[in-house]
């Protein structure tokens, strides 16, 4: 009795050893993919090549050295052909995610859906699909406040146009209003423009520099009589900015504009003051916080809200110090 006893005890208390063993050992597992979570390769489609999308770049590649990830990142040119080709490159690649900055809100729509069929998440930064299809195709949309982007701008604008010019103003601009951020922007702009005389001279869309450059041109020569400038996106405020002073107009016309790059940054600390205010926003951020979202919506995690808001740093010619930082951390 004795002997059966004491065998009983040994084998419980080997029971209990091994089950402590095996709870030690998926603690130990569960650690170690912590550590070294699986692999993803996440697909990237870039809007257009412009400083905007290098800096999301940059903020992507730090979030993916952190989760194990490679990105695959194409840029689409502002073309929906090429969005959709890399789209179902990647399908074919069986990434575990796409974020994408879409090229257009409706023309995007097809791209979405190979993705979805394909049973791929998608995040979108900067720009997406129209509402209510963005919550339908989508997992999340980084981007920024850009209602508020184009208030912050219009309220600058609309105190220059007050102190400097009598209430009264004659304005060109270029926009970017293909894209339903930039009609955001616009509303913005208008609100807090609205209590102040002005005359829009001239508008077009023109948001990379190398085609708004020459609009720019176009339109300074066509009113001379122009004394205020406001562009939509930085390549805008880049082309502005650079048609003035090559007609030898600053001082006479300022610029007021949303978005911020180096080059940007540089003119607003340059001596001959053109750029008066610009309203930026924070691309390593959104590329950050997008690439976050598409690795937990790959691991099958919560992604948090839908729409996600990144911050709006604001530059100003009367504090030069400000934009020379923003240009010299990024060299």
């Amino acid at each position: 009795m004795n002997t059966k006893t004491s065998a009983s005890r040994a084998i419980h208390t080997l029971m209990r050893r091994g089950l402590a063993a095996i709870v030690i050992l998926g603690a130990a597992s569960a650690a170690l993919a912590q550590a070294n979570p699986k692999p993803l390769t996440i697909g990237v489609i870039e809007l257009f090549p412009n400083p905007h999308f290098a800096e999301a770049r940059k903020g992507m590649k730090e979030v993916a050295r952190k989760n194990n990830a490679t990105l695959l990142i194409q840029n689409a040119n502002v073309d929906t052909t090429k969005e959709a080709q890399f789209v179902q490159t990647f399908i074919t690649r069986k990434v575990d995610a796409i974020l994408l900055s879409a090229v257009s809100p409706t023309g995007s729509l097809a791209a979405l859906r190979l993705a979805r069929s394909a049973g791929i998440p998608v995040v979108c930064y900067t720009t997406c699909v129209n509402a209510p299809d963005d919550q339908e195709l989508v997992r999340a949309f980084v981007k920024s406040d850009n209602l508020e982007l184009g208030a912050t701008t219009g309220k600058q604008a609309a105190a220059y146009i007050q102190a400097r010019l009598g209430g009264k103003a004659r304005v060109l601009m270029l926009t970017c209003e293909s894209y339903d951020v930039c009609k955001e922007r616009r509303k913005g702009l208008n609100q807090n423009l609205a209590g102040s005389d002005i005359q829009i001279l001239a508008e077009q869309e023109g948001f990379l520099a190398d085609k708004a450059r020459p609009i720019a041109d176009s339109m300074l020569a066509a009113h001379p009589d122009a004394n205020v400038f406001i562009a939509e996106n930085e390549d805008a405020v880049i082309a502005a900015a650079q048609a003035i002073k090559a007609k030898g107009l600053a001082g006479k016309v300022a610029v007021f504009g949303i978005d911020i790059n180096t080059q940007v940054a540089q003119l607003i600390a340059a001596p001959d003051g053109i750029v008066h205010w610009t309203t930026g926003q924070d691309p390593r951020s959104l590329g950050a916080r997008g690439l976050e979202a598409a690795v937990q919506a790959a691991r099958g995690q919560p992604v948090g809200d839908f729409y996600q808001v990144a911050g709006s740093p604001s530059f100003s010619k009367d504090n030069p110090a400000a934009a020379q930082k923003y240009a010299a951390d990024r060299r």
